[in-house]
């Protein structure tokens, strides 16, 4: 039983292609992804790259982890009119979700250099829950619990496009699923993040989802993501980058 569902809002042939999946990513303007960034205007890393020495899917959970930090009263995601880069001070940006629709408009300004973090598509199965049927079968563990059923609802998306800058991302091997980690969010988002299990404290959790880790030239550039939802409703949202010069 999957708890939390978070609508997240992508560049086929925009990465070079001799761009190793294991790469290290610095600020350098001289960076080999740096000097195809200011070529073609936008860069995705591939999905094993390693940017500050971490995957993909470690600051997966900082997104998350961030995502949970900030109080309900300047959520970027509870409010669209939020700016994006509330509370935010590591070295990737992380772009905002909007979670109480699958279908909207946002833009965010992204500051130069900074490798920017976009969800496509993502969730996260958390626990503990109110629900005392929630709980991992017998001899299970509870990340394995968490992650198959993070998987299994989010096996439902259909028809997934994602788009930057009007170029197809293949999206098919940009699918990051987590192991287990901790998160503490904040008690002002319990009842208005909608995620039933949320307990403004410590929990534990999974995220399953589709991920890009971009390096954007200075200008604005257009992130659009388009799918049918596992529930069934349609997804299309877009995210204006304005990054600065």
């Amino acid at each position: 039983m999957l708890k939390h569902i978070i609508a997240v809002s992508m560049l086929m042939g925009c990465a070079p292609d001799a761009m190793p999946d294991e790469v290290e990513l610095e600020p350098a303007a001289s960076s080999d992804e740096a000097l195809e960034a200011r070529s073609w205007g936008a860069v995705v890393l591939p999905p094993g790259a390693r940017v500050y020495g971490r995957p993909i899917t470690a600051w997966a959970k900082e997104w998350y982890r961030w995502h949970f930090r900030v109080p309900a009263d300047r959520s970027p995601m509870l409010r669209l009119e939020q700016d994006c880069d509330e509370d935010q001070d590591g070295p990737v940006y992380f772009v905002p979700t909007y979670d109480l629709d699958t279908t909207y408009q946002r833009t965010c300004r992204v500051p130069r250099n900074r490798p920017v973090l976009v969800p496509l598509w993502v969730i996260i199965n958390d626990y503990p829950c109110p629900d005392p049927s929630f709980e991992p079968a017998p001899g299970q563990t509870l990340e394995d619990f968490l992650r198959q059923g993070a998987i299994d609802f989010n096996n439902g998306t259909q028809d997934l496009v994602v788009t930057v800058d009007g170029r197809r991302v293949d999206t098919r091997r940009h699918r990051h699923t987590s192991g287990l980690f901790t998160f503490d969010a904040d008690p002002s988002l319990v009842g208005k993040i909608p995620d039933p299990c949320l307990v403004g404290g410590e929990q534990r959790g999974v995220t399953d989802g589709w991920w890009l880790m971009l390096q954007l030239a200075p200008g604005e550039h257009v992130v659009r993501v388009q799918a049918l939802a596992p529930f069934g409703s349609p997804i299309d949202y877009t995210y204006t980058l304005r990054v600065g010069r």
